[in-house]
């Protein structure tokens, strides 16, 4: 009895696995082809803006948020950082230290991660972090996303259970259903350059 019940979680985890892996393999191609870039990008900016208004955040020095710095054919951040630094908030950006994930000030120096990915130099940030924007491949209406597979954004969530964390994604990568695994964590809201939600509330 035992044994059969391992084998079949066993199987449900393998075809998750898979189907991770086929979502994974559409969405980049689907993403590479993303056509309009910089219109979607002034979208997000806006999109996000009025997320955080809608939740009751004072856009302001006393907002500290953590953002991915956008690489390859990643919704850009590179705007929203500029737009968020220009009214005072405290800008974070990961910087990936052996398994995990450290939040360091958005500055003028960076490095290159073994990636190729940007990464801000200088102290890790200790204190409270309010808002994180999360990359991600797909999300769905629930906030299930899937990521790279690295889990660097899970590890670090379920460090910052404080954090409220948001996906930042071109409309596309919305779809109905994403496969998930225990281990993932699901966003508490999603911004594209069409929409915006909250999935639950902390």
């Amino acid at each position: 009895m035992y044994t059969k019940n391992f084998q079949i979680v066993e199987r449900e985890q393998t075809n998750v696995k898979e189907e991770k892996k086929e979502l994974r393999s559409f969405m980049k191609r689907r993403r590479a082809e993303t056509e309009n870039r910089d219109i979607k990008e002034r979208a997000l900016v806006e999109n996000f803006l009025r997320f955080l208004s809608e939740k009751g955040f004072q856009i302001g020095k006393e907002l500290t948020c953590f953002i991915y710095l956008s690489y390859s054919s990643e919704a850009p951040t590179f705007s929203l950082i500029d737009e968020l630094k220009a009214r005072g908030v405290r800008v974070l950006c990961p910087r990936v230290g052996g398994e995990y994930m450290q939040a360091v000030p958005f500055g003028k120096d960076f490095t290159l991660s073994d990636k190729g990915i940007l990464e801000p130099t200088g102290e890790v940030f200790c204190g409270k972090i309010d808002i994180a924007v999360v990359p991600l491949l797909a999300v769905d209406k629930f906030g299930k996303r899937l990521g790279y597979g690295g889990g660097y954004y899970d590890r670090f969530l379920t460090a910052h259970k404080e954090t409220l964390a948001v996906g930042y994604c071109y409309d596309f990568q919305i779809v109905e259903s994403v496969p998930c695994e225990a281990h993932d964590i699901p966003l508490d809201g999603v911004v594209s350059d069409k929409r915006k939600w909250t999935t639950k509330e902390k």
